[in-house]
Parts: C-alpha cells; structure tokens; sequence
C-alpha cells in the first residue's frame, strides 16, 4: 500500500511549538516499511506549510492511507487536516495519545475518520492495514465507528524498529535549549512505573520495559554516522530510572569514543554523584526534572512521591558536578493560593535551576485528576501547544494568567538566565525559526486555525 503520513502546518506563523522530528510517525513509517509498504512523511509543521500550500499538495496525491498523530493539545489541527484530506486516500488513520485516551469519540469530532490505533501502534497499524485489503475480525487495539474495541498487548520493546529517520529532512528540527544544531530525539524506554496524578501514561502504560545499553548505542552511533546529528534529547519518560542500564549505557558510550551531547528526562529522587559524573563524561549536558513546585500539598495531590529536601540536594549536585538543569514547574495547582503560587516561583530561582519551564496543570482525558476536578479556566503560556488550554485550578483566570507572565520574567529577567537562554537560541538556530515566522506574519500567509473548545474540534 502506499501511505502517507502527516504532521499538520501551524496554526499561526508565530506558533513555537518546539521544533523536534514527529518520532511517533517515524516509528510506524519504520514499521510499515518493514513490511513493504510505501511510506511517505510529510512535516508541514517544520517546513512552514500554510493550510493553503497543505490543500494543494493534498489535491494532487491519491494514496491507500493517510495517517496522523495526535496529542489532545493538537486535536483541533488533526482534525482540520483531516477535513482537508478527505478525498486524497482510500483510508484516513490516527493513533497517539488523544484517541487512546478518548477512544470513538474521535468519530464524533473526525467524521472522515475511518479508525484510530490505541497504544503503541508499530505492530497494530500492520493488522489494520491488512484488515483493509482483507476484512474479517477487527483487529485488536484498533477503532472502527459503533463497533467494539478490544485493546492489543504491548510491543516488546526489543522487537520495535527504529524509526524511519529517513524520510525526514533532519538538518531543520531545532531544540532552543541544546545551544548546537543537528539535534535529533530517541526513546530508549517506555512506561512509567509512577504515579502522578496529571500524568497520561494511556499509550505506554506504567510497565517499564527498557532498550539494552548496546541496542541504545548503537542507534545514537548510527544517528550521528547517517544523519550528522551531535545532540540528541531522550524522550523516556525517566530515563535515569534504572541506575545500572544508565551506567551501561555511559560506559558503552565511553568505550566507543562516541563523542555527542545529550539531554534526558529524570527524578530527584533517584540520581547520585557516582551515577551523575558518569553521565557528564558520556555526553550528558541536561538533565529536566519535574521538580512541579515548592509546595508539598500541591506535590501530594500530584501524587509525585518526592519532597522538597531532595529537589534542593539534587540540584545542588548538579550544579557542583556540572550538568545543566531544567525544572518544569506548575503553577496554581487546585488549592493553591497566589501566594503558594509564588512560592514556587522563588523556588525554582533558590534551587538554582538553570533553566525552568512554567505551566499551568492540565490533566489529558482519562488521567485521574481529570476525573476529580473541573475548570472553566484556560491559562497558557508561550510555548504551550493548545488554543485553549483546560486548566485545573482554584484561582481565577485573570490571576494566574497574570501569575504565569511574572514567572517567566522573574526568574529568566536577569543578567546570567538570560544570557545562558540568549546563548543557547541563537547557538541552536532557533532565533532564525523566530525570524521566519515573522516574516510569514508579515506576509499575511494564510495560517490560521481556531477552535472554541480544548475537547471538542469538529468545526476547526
């Protein structure tokens, strides 16, 4: 079959989304390829695409499928982009973690939907494909519109092929934080063991499995030997679970002379200076943490099993070993006061965080403070992916949207975090993304896409 692939365009030039490869698709081009599909990836979200340009592409291809990824922020540009590809193929697909969440309801918003893949999709998207030319039984882990569903076994992770990095024109992805440009990501886990009550975990589950250190290697080798790429961000959700795989994995690295940076994801509560210097001697240059705030009633009800005395050692330790931090931080959980607010927007300048990163809480369809909370509130910042983003909080919305300005100039208006940032967007190519999206703004291209509800997007 020949497939097609998707990644929307923006919804405004201005968007700044952050600029990484779309790994998932890449994941199940890899997939389909194994297999003899014909596969082909279209980024129009890195290549700048107006809808217009997206329309006329779109009228002059006939494909068997095309297939999107979605994310719950982005449902309103799937399904707009879904609208506009009606009539260029035989099937249209989505799988990711908005419809694994809220199964057939993507029906409902999509009409020209024709099935969603739930969970991880490499091994699922190969029996829908062969349940299109074939018919019979539904497969397991697929939706089809008022027929059951019967959810699929994950992958073993060692059996998943590595993504189609190919059929991406890598030199354009852009990550404002690595300070270099040839960046590329890579998963070298799925599942989370914790327990965080904001957290979707409905696509890779809670069960960790985890890449061996030779397989993990081997594929940072062949990203840097076939693509140029010097800087890679793990995308594993907790990438320093495991502290023996970690130190494999550093001396692996060692041991080949691989000279690259990388980025990762991980708690504080499971890092240690032994472990900490052998990841800075293996390339390491960052380390995010969901420190998430300074207070510990708001920690509780995010359920994120840590305290504030072990944010405050492990940030030291990363300043005296010498790693940069990222503390992602949330602002004006339920029962928060604006004091409590600021309280943890001090917190992250006095624990030294290099860089930090301010949300508001949003919890994804399904995950348990969805189900406990209500809000008619929508407070985002900059860098934020959703139109109206559905925000959990006791405060107004005037307040914290006012709240969340001041977070990111009080901590970022200073002379050091302020060059560090300036440094590392210019070293990056990011400013030049910037630029471009002005000049499109400036052109009047035509970009936009609106929706009037975070959930709901059948009329974007």
């Amino acid at each position: 079959m020949k497939v097609l692939l998707i990644r929307p365009p923006r919804r405004h030039p201005l968007e700044q989304s952050l600029t990484v490869p779309p790994l998932g698709l890449a994941y199940i081009a890899s997939a389909l390829e194994s297999v003899g599909h014909e596969v082909e990836i279209w980024d129009a979200y890195i290549e700048r695409w107006t809808w217009r340009k997206l329309n006329r592409k779109l009228s002059e291809v006939y494909v068997d499928v095309i297939g999107f990824s979605a994310m719950t922020p982005m449902w309103d540009v799937i399904c707009k982009a879904s609208k506009m590809a009606q009539h260029a193929s035989r099937w249209q697909i989505v799988g990711g973690p908005h419809p694994t969440a809220v199964k057939h309801t993507i029906f409902v918003d999509a009409p020209f939907l024709d099935a969603g893949v739930v969970g991880e999709g490499e091994e699922v998207v190969l029996d829908l494909l062969k349940w299109f030319e074939t018919g019979g039984t539904i497969p397991k882990g697929v939706l089809i519109p008022e027929q059951p569903f019967e959810a699929a076994t994950p992958p073993q992770i060692a059996s998943i092929v590595k993504p189609a990095r190919h059929l991406l024109d890598n030199r354009k992805y852009r990550y404002p934080l690595a300070g270099q440009r040839n960046i590329g990501t890579m998963i070298t886990s799925r599942g989370c063991p914790f327990r965080c009550s904001f957290c979707d975990k409905s696509v890779s589950g809670s069960t960790w499995r985890a890449r061996t250190a030779k397989d993990v290697v081997d594929e940072m080798q062949s990203m840097q030997q076939e693509f140029g790429i010097q800087f890679i961000n793990m995308y594993d959700d907790n990438f320093t679970l495991h502290r023996k795989r970690v130190m494999d994995i550093c001396e692996e690295i060692v041991r080949r002379g691989l000279k690259m940076s990388w980025k990762c994801e991980g708690r504080v509560d499971n890092l240690d200076e032994d472990m900490l210097q052998a990841m800075k001697g293996a390339g390491c240059t960052m380390i995010a943490f969901g420190v998430e705030s300074g207070n510990a009633d708001s920690l509780a009800l995010l359920r994120k099993d840590i305290d504030i005395e072990q944010t405050e050692r492990t940030f030291k330790l990363m300043q005296s070993v010498g790693v940069k931090s990222l503390a992602y931080m949330i602002l004006g959980v339920p029962g928060e006061t604006l004091d409590d607010v600021w309280e943890s927007i001090h917190f992250a300048k006095d624990i030294g965080a290099d860089y930090v990163q301010f949300s508001s809480l949003s919890a994804m369809p399904g995950t348990p403070l969805s189900m406990q909370f209500d809000s008619s509130a929508s407070v985002r910042n900059f860098l934020d992916a959703d139109v109206e983003r559905k925000t959990l909080t006791s405060l107004d919305e005037e307040t914290l949207q006012r709240a969340m300005r001041d977070a990111w100039r009080h901590f970022y208006v200073r002379p050091k975090p302020l060059w560090r940032l300036s440094r590392d967007i210019v070293r990056s190519g990011y400013v030049f993304e910037l630029g471009k999206g002005i000049l499109q703004t400036l052109r009047d291209e035509d970009h936009h896409v609106r929706s009037s509800s975070f959930w709901r997007a059948s009329e974007a």
